[in-house]
């Protein structure tokens, strides 16, 4: 069991946001005492991600993800997953990753929470705040799959 994180990039370097969901990442893994596997798609340096948290790093560099293809990105995360055991898996919410994570959850039959602002406030059942009615309100939503994708809101 384990808690998947995507650390997105841009031409080879991490954006902010990919420290903050390996960051977010370990906590809930944490919480869930598991571990944290960060993955990085065509970075130059990915193993700048084990200071921000992650316990292993697999970098996948391929040709046919660049440029950025929401579907090749979301079958080689998927396939990770499942190789991982992975029960959460968090994707910042960038344009990119609001294209990436439903495809993510579609093919791991996983619950999706996009826009999620905080820590799980209970993990049975699995209980994430999320940003509302564009970021005006907030709600806490359960998922209730066995797999559950979380899309993190930057500066979370």
């Amino acid at each position: 069991m384990s808690v998947l994180v995507f650390a997105d990039s841009s031409e080879g370097k991490f954006k902010k946001s990919a420290f903050e969901v390996v960051s977010y990442g370990k906590k809930v893994a944490e919480q869930l005492g598991s571990t944290v596997v960060a993955v990085a798609i065509n970075a130059t340096n990915a193993t700048e991600l084990y200071n921000y948290g992650a316990e292993k790093v697999i970098s996948v560099s391929n040709n046919l993800l660049s440029p950025f293809n929401a579907k090749a990105y979301a079958s080689v995360l998927s396939q990770i997953a499942t190789k991982e055991n992975s029960t959460v898996v968090v994707i910042d919410s960038s344009v990119d990753g609001l294209y990436v994570a439903p495809m993510v959850a579609v093919k791991l039959n996983a619950g999706y929470a996009s826009n999620v602002v905080a820590l799980p406030s209970a993990t049975n059942p699995f209980t994430v705040k999320r940003k509302a009615f564009s970021s005006k309100a907030f709600n806490n939503t359960t998922i209730n799959t066995v797999i559950k994708v979380i899309g993190l809101a930057k500066n979370s």
